[in-house]
């Protein structure tokens, strides 16, 4: 199993990113097959289905939000409630020694040793007034483009 963590501190726009990509992968052709994508932001968790670069038959399992321990439980629940076969785990956790991120990955059972982990870490805009829309703007391009590099290489070849 592959892991894709998008990392940082509360209020950055993780649990966002992830919705942006869950959204962009939906319009590459992926199927949504377990849980929800809302039609506007909002945290969430779902399974899709699809293909990648090698026409191999993968699942996606993502998840935006992991803030608290009882989230976390919720997510290993819907994790384990459908088939806990997945080729790609798509999550947020927060930034390093940040309460919950060693719970997540103990009640994950993410062992970087014997996983791929790779994880995006995202910062705050920090822009004031009228620049921060463009910042901001910018920014997210910035961070999508990058994901979708990462994921269109190995180890994940979408």
């Amino acid at each position: 199993m592959n892991y894709l963590l998008i990392g940082g501190a509360e209020t950055v726009g993780k649990s966002e990113t992830i919705f942006r990509l869950a959204n962009n992968l939906i319009s590459r052709g992926f199927t949504l097959i377990a849980g929800t994508i809302p039609a506007s932001f909002n945290d969430f968790r779902c399974i899709l289905e699809g293909v990648d670069s090698h026409k191999n038959k993968i699942k996606i399992i993502i998840n935006s939000p992991s803030d608290t321990v009882p989230i976390i439980n919720d997510f290993k629940k819907f994790f384990d409630d459908n088939g806990s076969t997945y080729d790609i785990v798509i999550s947020s956790v927060r930034d390093d020694d940040f309460y919950p991120r060693n719970d997540f990955f103990r009640i994950m059972n993410i062992n970087p040793l014997k996983n791929f982990v790779l994880e995006i870490p995202l910062a705050k805009i920090t822009r004031r007034g009228a620049n921060f829309t463009t910042a901001l703007n910018w920014y997210q391009n910035q961070i999508d483009i990058l994901i979708d590099h990462t994921l269109q290489n190995r180890p994940y070849n979408l």
